[in-house]
């Protein structure tokens, strides 16, 4: 395939993915640097690496699914169990965003692994419950109880904000 194609081809799949591959990275670590590492590997696996795509819902799942498994080991890598917010906070993403935002996005970030994936697709993309269990590789039901306990973490940490509502 000629070069120019295929640098063509990469750069409309970054425009159109990077940006959501990029924050849901950001929600794994809370900060752009580990972020932008993921994003740059998925990106060279679907380059060099990537099965063949039904289609673009496919070639989607697919490149979310990289990214999440990719967040996973540079975690289990990095042995950070205990998150470190300080960078988070002053993240240029995050500036303009108020107080009550920060800390329901640095709650999402805190959220147990196996929670935070379908309460970020969710939440944050819309993606129905057969969506994400397509995604995830898991029953509806399953991604249903998954939303149920992120939902109950969520409550518990943010009871705080519940009477200035």
């Amino acid at each position: 395939m000629d070069k120019e194609i295929l640098e063509s081809q990469f750069e409309s799949k970054y425009n159109l993915y990077g940006n959501m591959l990029y924050k849901i990275a950001f929600l794994y670590f809370g900060n752009s640097y580990d972020a932008e590492d993921v994003l740059q590997e998925v990106f060279i696996k679907l380059l060099y690496a990537s099965p063949s795509f039904k289609n673009a819902e496919h070639e989607k799942a697919w490149l979310i699914r990289v990214t999440q498994n990719k967040c996973r080991d540079v975690l289990k890598a990095s042995e950070r169990k205990n998150k470190c917010f300080d960078e988070f906070e002053k993240s240029d993403e995050l500036k303009t965003e108020n107080d009550v935002y920060l800390d329901v996005v640095k709650q999402v970030v805190a959220l147990p692994e196996k929670y935070k994936m379908a309460v970020i697709l969710y939440y944050y993309y819309d993606y129905s419950v057969k969506q994400i269990s397509q995604i995830l590789k898991i029953s509806k039901s399953a991604v249903k109880m998954r939303l149920k306990r992120g939902r109950e973490i969520l409550k518990i940490e943010l009871e705080d904000y519940k009477n200035e509502a």
